[in-house]
């Protein structure tokens, strides 16, 4: 039951920790509101995270990452416009990477994706005007660039059909 309860309330503060961030990043999120909204005390979330830069990175790897639309390099173009869907459903995980982006800047570890990105262009799936990492970059730029501008439906498959049309361009070879 010990082992039960810990895990619960892990959950609850990488829960509350989300919202947190995403409303105010790093330097703004509170441990004292975290733990209030989790259900236990600042102490514990301590004790857990070590502090709030911990806690971020574990919310970016157990919450936004496992949340995240799966990454095929073959398919961009259809990747970009998942991303953006996501991101449309749910402005909190694209506030959260824009966060990440201001306050955490290179700390995300995206070899594998950069490499299958390599490996498509020496298939000759993707193009090589850029590299890799350009590559990635830009279609992670695509897909986000109307993350914070409202849309209603109608707005919103107009903008998906953008976001695919443009990466499929970008990388077509």
């Amino acid at each position: 039951m010990a082992n039960r309860d810990r895990e619960q309330t892990r959950r609850r503060l990488l829960d509350a920790a989300f919202v947190e961030f995403a409303a105010y990043g790093i330097a703004g999120a509170r441990m004292e509101r975290i733990a209030r909204i989790a259900g236990c005390s600042a102490g514990l979330a301590y004790t857990y995270y070590g502090g709030k830069e911990e806690l971020f990175d574990a919310v970016q790897a157990e919450v936004v990452d496992a949340a995240f639309v799966e990454f095929d390099a073959s398919d961009l173009p259809g990747y970009a416009a998942r991303l953006y869907d996501r991101q449309h459903e749910h402005p909190e995980f694209a506030r959260l990477a824009t966060w990440h982006r201001l306050e955490r800047p290179g700390r995300v570890n995206r070899t594998g994706e950069i490499e299958a990105i390599r490996e498509a262009q020496s298939a000759g799936l993707v193009s090589t005007r850029f590299s890799a990492e350009q590559m990635l970059v830009m279609v992670l730029a695509i897909a986000s660039m109307w993350s914070n501008a409202p849309a209603d439906s109608s707005d919103h498959v107009v903008r998906r059909r953008s976001v695919e049309e443009a990466v499929r361009r970008l990388v077509e070879p």
